[in-house]
């Protein structure tokens, strides 16, 4: 990526410039000359689109009216219009895509949320996907050349497997799962608050490699001790408080802690175990022979998790044991 040297952008801030140029595209601040192309490059893309976030061409204008060091809009730029366009079609713009880069915290943060649309006739020829790394990459970088930022992140609709592909392309990493994100219309028009996923990256990653695993931590483990309905219960949302699988004893059968103990290895975010009162010697040998340290697994009695504080207090134990 070249990052030029800094001058004086079009935006309404005039900011110092953020651009950089790679092998087919080249990424620069929105500018007032963008307007025009934005609404063909939304006319021609506007029945994709619509699919996953509404577009309106009156966009533009409203972010170019608040760029500033906290607010950035990235139009990526086709540097041969003809020669990157899909075969047959003829351009009628050279926008391959718009990126913006907003929700700014500065402070103690330094995060940000992209939030981004490819247009036609240049989606699916990789073009976007190499913008949007430049644009990562001026979002990193130092001011003035860029925004200063540690982390990133972009959140995308389940559904949305063809965003999801380019984001680990890049090398973002999954955070998290939103429930009710956003209020978003599907392509038929009807609006609901959509489930998002999270995906990020921060400084110290950049660059990363495509499709990079997640770090592997120590994950959360509670084990809870106790038999019956209410024990079951109180292990259920323990479970649901920590966001992790139940894992619990009689569905192994007898004889069954090896096996119990592999299927905990290998649950990436953690778990919670139900284990039967009577077995108290056993329970630190499952720990060990899973590659888990006792000493950072809670463990309660399922009575004394009899209503919601003391299961989220308990859960809350579990995950303060974890070395992040």
């Amino acid at each position: 990526m070249r990052v030029p040297e800094p001058g004086i952008a079009g935006g309404a801030d005039r900011a110092v410039s953020l651009c950089a140029v790679g092998h087919r595209v080249r990424v620069a601040p929105v500018s007032a000359e963008d307007i025009a192309p934005y609404a063909k490059a939304i006319a021609s893309s506007r029945e994709r689109l619509r699919v996953w976030n509404p577009v309106s061409a009156s966009d533009l204008g409203w972010h170019l009216s608040r760029q500033s060091p906290d607010h950035r809009t990235f139009m990526i730029h086709a540097l041969d219009p003809g020669a990157c366009a899909e075969p047959g079609s003829e351009p009628e713009h050279a926008l391959v895509g718009k990126v913006n880069v907003t929700n700014v915290v500065r402070g103690r943060a330094q995060s940000a949320t992209i939030g981004y649309d490819a247009y036609d006739p240049y989606a699916g020829r990789g073009l976007f996907a190499e913008g949007l790394r430049l644009v990562v990459g001026l979002a990193f970088a130092r001011m003035p050349h860029g925004m200063g930022l540690h982390r990133v992140e972009a959140s995308v609709q389940p559904g949305n497997t063809r965003s999801t592909v380019l984001l680990r392309s890049l090398g973002f990493r999954r955070r998290g799962a939103w429930p009710a994100y956003l209020l978003l219309p599907d392509a038929s028009g009807v609006e609901r608050w959509r489930d998002h996923v999270t995906y990020g990256l921060t400084l110290p990653e950049w660059p990363a490699e495509p499709f990079t695993l997640p770090i592997r931590r120590v994950p959360p483990v509670a084990v809870v001790r106790g038999q019956g309905a209410e024990a079951v219960l109180a292990a259920r949302r323990v479970a649901a408080e920590l966001a992790v699988p139940l894992l619990r004893t009689d569905a192994f059968g007898a004889g069954g802690d090896e096996a119990l103990a592999a299927v905990l290895a290998d649950c990436p975010d953690g778990a919670v175990v139900l284990w039967p009162a009577g077995r108290r010697e056993e329970v630190s040998a499952l720990l060990a022979s899973a590659g888990l340290n006792p000493d950072q697994v809670a463990v309660a009695q399922a009575v004394h998790l009899d209503d919601v504080r003391a299961v989220a207090r308990f859960a809350a134990r579990a995950q303060a044991l974890t070395v992040g």
